[in-house]
């Protein structure tokens, strides 16, 4: 069988901030992320022939019943298929590759650490549309767990005016997502841009809020779509915002703030907004933070506002059980708790039980926009949700099955 390949990281688009990568490690990130690609597309598929072969038969119709919790959320095949060796081998390589990848872009970000503080330094003009927290308590959600497996999260300094984190992020997701966010990893922003321009032409923000923002990857394209608005980047994490902040003056932006705070914390101190984002921003928060997010984003939306989110996919009624353990892999093993609960959330409800109006709720799936040319075309292209084996049909409203899911409302 013929593995799609990901681009080449020499693809990778570089700002002012892009860290230094030498000719080893470059090589290190094409051998992760095309391991990655191969087992995601064949690997995979022979999870799929194990559970069959291995899990199936030990399962009892309580075990497939949704009603039950524990098959709710896949946990009934996750110990059904635990002792096969194909999934074994699996679950191995990916864990393994994550970590590999984790430990070689810190180190990329590590033997840089003052280098790239002094670049920030010599970058950042505009002192003022950086704005940091220093006596901010970062969430419990964040700080007892070491999302993607980065240690110590994305929050953590090894020192004052520390940036590695956020230099990890940037490198490392090349790797997890196989080049499909794109030469600047902003396929999340870029599709929700075009999304918005299709469905929503007369839609013109003068302020937007992106929450979750991290180093602001997604963030420029829409100060890029609507270049007379004002758009703040919202994170917890500090290195996040100071590499972000630089990033974005490097590449010519001046209309973007770098915010730090926490999201079920915000105020009316920074103003309304016209549109509020987030791009898999949800998943890495808690139950009570979402509901608590999710009112304080309508209360700070301008009438006629709306709030526009991708996610994760929810389960419905319709996803089969071995679906639901295989897309929540990743919440027992990738340091995504919150997966679990998230996956069973019904986001409508959610939007409603924060203030919208049921007829304003907003839901679908948006696909990741690369750039012409990103993926070779003797490549092919995969992307992280090929694993999922039964996709809803496109036609269908809700999630497509090839990017993000999207929620909102309208205020």
């Amino acid at each position: 069988m013929t593995v799609p390949l990901p681009p080449d990281s020499r693809s990778l688009y570089r700002h002012g901030m892009t860290p230094d990568i030498n000719h080893d490690e470059s090589a290190r990130i094409n051998v992760l992320a095309s391991l990655n690609a191969s087992v995601a597309a064949t690997l995979s598929a022979s999870v799929h022939l194990a559970y069959e072969h291995d899990a199936a038969p030990k399962l009892t119709a309580d075990d497939l019943d949704i009603t039950n919790p524990q098959a709710k959320i896949g946990a009934t095949v996750r110990e059904a298929i635990r002792p096969s060796p194909v999934y074994q081998s699996w679950a191995s390589l990916r864990r393994a590759i994550q970590e590999m990848n984790r430990q070689n872009a810190r180190h990329i970000a590590y033997r840089q650490i003052d280098s790239l503080s002094q670049r920030a330094e010599a970058l950042s003009d505009d002192r003022t549309t950086l704005q940091l927290n220093p006596s901010l308590e970062i969430p419990r959600y964040l700080a007892n767990a070491d999302n993607h497996l980065q240690a110590g999260g994305y929050h953590t300094e090894i020192k004052p005016g520390d940036m590695t984190a956020a230099a990890t992020y940037d490198v490392a997701t090349f790797v997890t997502a196989m080049g499909m966010f794109g030469a600047k990893g902003d396929s999340g922003g870029r599709g929700i841009t075009k999304w918005l321009a299709k469905h929503y032409p007369d839609f013109k923000p003068k302020r937007i809020l992106d929450l979750g923002a991290a180093h602001g990857g997604n963030t420029l394209p829409l100060a890029a779509a609507f270049p007379d608005a004002e758009v703040v980047a919202f994170d917890a994490g500090a290195p996040m915002l100071r590499y972000g902040h630089a990033r974005a003056q490097s590449m010519g932006f001046s209309n973007v703030r770098f915010v730090q705070g926490a999201a079920e914390e915000l105020d009316d101190s920074l103003g309304t907004f016209d549109w509020i984002q987030s791009t898999m921003f949800f998943h890495e928060t808690s139950g009570p933070a979402l509901g608590e997010i999710l009112k304080r984003i309508y209360a700070l939306l301008n009438p006629g506002g709306m709030t526009l989110n991708l996610e994760q996919p929810n389960f419905t009624p319709e996803t089969p059980v071995f679906d639901r353990f295989l897309r929540n892999w990743d919440a027992w093993y990738n340091n995504e708790p919150f997966w679990v609960q998230l996956h069973c959330m019904d986001f409508t409800a959610e939007m409603i039980k924060a203030g919208f109006d049921p007829g304003q709720c907003i839901e679908g799936g948006v696909n990741p926009d690369l750039e012409p040319g990103h993926y070779p075309a003797w490549s092919g292209k995969i992307n992280r949700h090929d694993h999922e084996r039964a996709k809803p049909k496109p036609e269908k409203s809700g999630y497509n099955g090839e990017g993000w899911y999207l929620f909102g409302a309208r205020k």
